[in-house]
């Protein structure tokens, strides 16, 4: 089982509380126990241009060698997932959207990251409704990704992931959409283009009760070929939850350790990342937040 699997800590969760290098690294090697991190874009502030995430980079990679850490995937926060990025209606965001994430690429590059994605596009409601708009906006997002695997390739980047997501409105959120843009996108790109799959993200408005792409687990078979990164979080199969895998939580959810691993086991022919991923409410205390994280990761860990 080990040797498809390694588990690690997406560290989102240090935004504004351990908003520090030396901090956020300390936190989840010595207090939550991972040396496996994923980097949330989110914690470079306030942009990703040069001057400002240069001693960023700096001080994140004297933390990673004073704890012995390492990062194996940066990825995009609530920052990005805010925006329409690649598809935005506007040509003038659209390229400052391209020109975040070439410099994201920049930045894992810097830090030792082989891998950079996440949420890379969100069409408007009135785009998404004009076929022929949203035809035009796909292709343009197609040629961005063209572009951005250049970028990664001549940064020597591992590969690109691109995260499904639970709305029409972001593809892709459904099997056959997923498998479809996987290969067109990778048609066209310099390097691996993989997918990132979160366990609560089967649960689109517009696929019905019975549905199979609400089936995590029939998703999560039929798509781990093309899949590099799972976004591990309890959920129920109603919701986007991001619960952790504390006791209340598992006796609500449906999310099943030894069942992702077996599916992993038997589908994957590569390696895959599953990393912790939950959502606090900011009210929530850091005490609070490092013993679900703990709690969380040694759960699993029963099972690898």
């Amino acid at each position: 089982m080990k040797s498809k699997v390694e588990l690690g800590v997406n560290n989102a969760f240090a935004v504004k509380k351990w908003i520090e290098p030396e901090e956020w690294v300390r936190v989840i090697v010595e207090e939550i126990g991972s040396k496996n991190i994923q980097a949330s874009l989110d914690l470079f502030y306030p942009c990703l241009k040069e001057a400002d995430y240069s001693y960023i980079c700096s001080d994140i990679n004297r933390a990673l060698q004073k704890y012995g850490a390492r990062i194996s995937s940066t990825f995009t926060g609530l920052n990005a997932y805010l925006q329409n990025m690649l598809v935005h209606p506007e040509p003038v965001v659209r390229k400052a959207a391209l020109d975040y994430y070439a410099d994201a690429i920049k930045v894992s590059a810097k830090i030792g990251s082989p891998v950079i994605g996440g949420h890379l596009l969100s069409f408007t409601i009135k785009d998404y409704n004009n076929k022929e708009r949203r035809a035009f906006l796909m292709q343009s997002f197609f040629e961005s990704m063209e572009y951005l695997s250049k970028v990664a390739y001549e940064y020597k980047l591992k590969s690109l992931t691109w995260e499904y997501m639970p709305s029409p409105y972001e593809p892709p959120h459904t099997i056959e959409e997923a498998v479809e843009l996987y290969k067109e996108v990778n048609k066209r790109s310099f390097l691996p283009v993989y997918l990132t799959f979160d366990l609560g993200h089967t649960t689109a408005f517009n696929l019905e009760k019975g549905n199979k792409n609400r089936d995590v687990f029939y998703v999560l078979e039929k798509i781990i070929p093309y899949t590099d990164i799972i976004h591990l979080q309890q959920c129920d199969g109603i919701q986007d939850r991001y619960w952790p895998f504390i006791p209340e939580y598992n006796k609500a959810g449906i999310i099943e350790p030894k069942k992702i691993i077996n599916l992993i086991n038997n589908y994957s022919d590569h390696k895959i990342n599953l990393m912790l991923e939950f959502m606090h409410g900011f009210e929530v205390s850091g005490d609070k937040i490092i013993e679900d994280y703990k709690a969380s990761l040694e759960y699993w860990l029963e099972y690898l």
